[in-house]
């Protein structure tokens, strides 16, 4: 049934419960509004949605932005579509706390550093589905494979959230969700064109039938790239273009079973080529073939009106075959020869995580939460490379966990414990504890400390080719944050201090690997390297009276605790500014996206590199030609920016895209 809830004698503010009939009481339909209304008051009638967006990563229960502790973001479908940016990396490239280095072009490596932490470091989520890698190089996950027309929010949680995820979870989350059906069933297609003769074609159908909410759609995406390497770096390099094609689908399914019982189904699946500039030769032509998998089935249950329990199998296979088709003036044996002559080579790896999850959510009052729950989780990997033999690898993981928030008045806590047993491996306890204090309905003040841990990856216990270790143990951090958060109907501004401490970290010894199966194993993993990292970060959202804005910064400063140096791939300082502005049917947009100096890897000899600032900037103009159809235009690097990520590989040059979208009402 329905029940409206109405705001003394203002008839524009009405709220529709949808109220299911076993569990419904008058008594807590009136509370229900009563909290509304109060939650409305204190807020200036709440910040509008994307604003103030629903975020779920950060307590794994639902909050608005503005009531999370820690320092997080969210990314708006309708974020996304504005500036219509062609893979997830321009997407995630303007946010507070979080870099971004890639070599090269569309479906390249992407590396993404949060807090200062390694790249392998931040936990990635599809659909809340670990999607990291086993191999030596740590627990990297492929976020370049997502594509961008399947995504309906990203969330983005800074800092150590192992107390609620386990392991990975050191610079932070990334939980990007897909989309999911809802509403009248209808289609949505998308299409666009661009530069570089890029292709990206989108179609889905996604509603709601009876008690049944389905959505699946497909997507291809195609482009013959940009040359990757520099040639001021590479001499000898194949300086044709670097394409990328890639084509994924997904499906997801809802069924509301009655009696508080709701049964789900997702799966996305992706199937990217990538072409790579080999070194040896002007003619090398390798390429990379990559697929991956993410499905998820659970059961909801809500067993009375304050417990929600669920079930939840979830798995993702991550499979990459990168072949190697060089020309070396060398011989087998290394010797030169003057002439070139082909040599050929490849590797192939399969990651796989299996997951069984018991989350439960229990108010205990309408001011007091709880989550608990336990997970287990089974991660294998297989590596094999023509030159170095194959390792296969298998880690089990147990863990209970469970967490507390409440708001007393003015006070809002947040309690988290977690415990997880690693096969093999040292046991881990992770903690989290914040307090949130509202000065008054404007201004709030939020503090948290928090531990974390990255275990070691199965390639990096065994994989004696690149230097395995099975003495290795978990990275470990300590993080604490403290935070000034400003919000009315038309602003949500955060600043936040954070400091980083990092022990234990996974690095190249000074012993070499012996005995040695191979012609080169490298020197032995230790836990030698500490680090830290602390500064500000700042994020303004805000309508303003002729447009809306989106501002973030971050100052810091990463540094290599063991020498006093900077830490390779981060800068001290970036951030954007993105704005944009309607005129009736008309909308445009621009945003600035800036990063101070940082030393990267030379793209030739490895060798450490300044590599200098830059700033960018993009545009983008939507027409709505009625209800139904929509006209984009996007501009990106207006001014031809050349300049480095990675020291020796070519950021974006110029680029135009239009696009046309239907999508009816």
């Amino acid at each position: 049934m329905k029940v409206p809830c109405l705001r003394g004698n203002k008839p524009a503010t009405i709220v529709f419960l949808k109220v299911n009939p076993m569990f419904f009481r008058p008594t807590k339909v009136a509370l229900a509004c009563a909290g509304i209304f109060a939650t409305i008051s204190t807020a200036q009638a709440q910040i509008d949605s994307e604003l103030n967006p629903v975020v779920i990563s950060a307590t794994r229960s639902a909050q608005n932005m503005s009531e999370v502790l820690s320092s997080v973001s969210v990314i708006t479908r309708a974020d996304i579509e504005k500036t219509q940016s062609q893979d997830v990396v321009n997407i995630l490239n303007s946010q507070p706390g979080l870099e971004i280095n890639r070599t090269g072009a569309v479906g390249s490596a992407t590396s993404i550093y949060l807090r200062g932490g390694n790249s392998n470091q931040t936990l990635m989520l599809l659909d809340g589905v670990p999607f990291s890698g086993e191999a030596a190089s740590g627990a990297i996950s492929s976020i370049e494979m997502i594509p961008v027309s399947q995504i309906e929010r990203i969330e983005i949680l800074r800092g150590n959230a192992s107390a609620v995820y386990g392991s990975g979870a050191v610079g932070g989350v990334i939980n990007i969700v897909t989309k999911q059906g809802g509403g009248k069933p209808r289609p949505e297609a998308s299409i666009s064109y661009g530069s570089n003769n890029s292709r990206n074609a989108y179609l889905g159908y996604a509603g709601e039938v009876g008690n049944t909410k389905f959505s699946i759609s497909g997507n291809t995406q195609l482009t013959d790239g940009f040359n990757s390497i520099n040639p001021k770096s590479f001499q000898d390099v194949n300086q044709s273009p670097n394409g990328f094609r890639s084509q994924s689908y997904r499906l997801s399914v809802i069924q509301n079973l009655g009696e508080g019982l709701t049964f789900g189904i997702s799966s996305l699946a992706n199937d990217s080529w990538t072409s790579l500039d080999g070194t040896s030769s002007s003619i090398d032509a390798d390429y990379s073939n990559r697929q991956l998998k993410a499905n998820s089935a659970y059961v909801k249950y809500a067993v009375n009106d304050r417990w929600l329990s669920q079930f939840i199998y979830s798995e993702s296979d991550n499979k990459g075959q990168t072949f190697y088709n060089q020309y070396t003036p060398y011989d087998t044996n290394w010797n030169y020869v003057g002439t070139l002559r082909p040599s050929f080579s490849n590797s192939d790896s399969k990651d796989s995580h299996k997951k069984i999850s018991w989350l439960n959510n229990y108010d205990v009052n309408s001011n007091n939460k709880l989550l608990f729950g336990y997970d287990q989780q089974r991660l294998l990997g297989q590596s094999r490379v023509s030159w170095a033999g194959s390792v296969n690898t298998v880690r089990d993981i147990s863990s209970m966990y469970a967490g507390h928030t409440g708001s007393y008045g003015a006070l809002t806590t947040q309690v988290n414990l977690r415990y997880d047993d690693i096969q093999d491996g040292e046991s881990k306890t992770t903690w989290l504890a914040g307090l949130g204090y509202a000065l008054d309905r404007n201004w709030k003040i939020t503090s948290t400390y928090s531990t974390a841990f990255n275990a070691p990856t199965g390639g990096q216990l065994a994989d004696i080719s690149q230097g395995g270790n099975v003495n290795l143990r978990p990275e470990k951090s300590k993080s604490f944050e403290s935070g000034l958060q400003y919000q009315n109907i038309n602003n949500l501004a955060k600043l936040v201090y954070f400091k980083v401490d990092y022990q234990d970290l996974i690095t190249p010894g000074n012993v070499r690997v012996s005995p040695c199966p191979f012609s080169d194993c490298g020197r032995y993993l230790v836990n030698t390297s500490n680090a830290s990292n602390d500064g500000l970060e700042l994020s303004w959202r805000s309508n303003l009276p002729l447009g809306t804005l989106r501002l973030s910064y971050t100052r810091q400063n990463p540094q290599d605790d063991i020498t006093g140096t900077m830490l390779l791939n981060r800068a001290k300082e970036f951030g954007a500014v993105e704005y944009s502005y309607p005129i009736g049917a008309l909308e445009v947009g621009g945003k600035l996206v800036a990063s101070g100096y940082r030393y990267t890897p030379d793209a030739y000899s490895g060798a450490t590199t300044k590599t200098g600032g830059y700033s960018t900037y993009s545009a983008y103009m939507a027409y709505r030609y009625d209800k139904e159809w929509t006209v984009r235009f996007s501009a990106e690097n207006l001014t031809d920016k050349e300049y480095y990520q990675i020291h020796g590989y070519n950021a974006a040059p110029q680029m135009f895209f239009l696009g046309l979208r239907y999508q009816p009402k």
